[in-house]
């Protein structure tokens, strides 16, 4: 999935079609802070993992590895 901003509307269109819960108190819509976050998560990319090599490091034993993580 690609990273794209969701708009003002995405959000309104999600509380309309029941994809984020929130309670309505008179003309305002009150959302749970976790539930805006998963939300917008959906539209953020998921991090990669991938191990590191150096080819001017020396051989590291077989049971340890060198990971690293890239966070977009």
């Amino acid at each position: 999935m690609s990273d794209r901003i969701p708009t003002f509307a995405d959000l309104c269109s999600a509380i309309a079609e029941g994809q984020v819960s929130a309670t309505e108190d008179g003309s305002m819509y009150h959302i749970n802070a976790f539930e805006l976050r998963r939300y917008l998560n959906k539209f953020r990319s998921l991090p990669t993992v991938s191990t590191v090599t150096a080819q001017d490091s020396p051989p590291s034993p077989p049971d340890s590895q060198d990971w690293s993580i890239s966070v977009a």
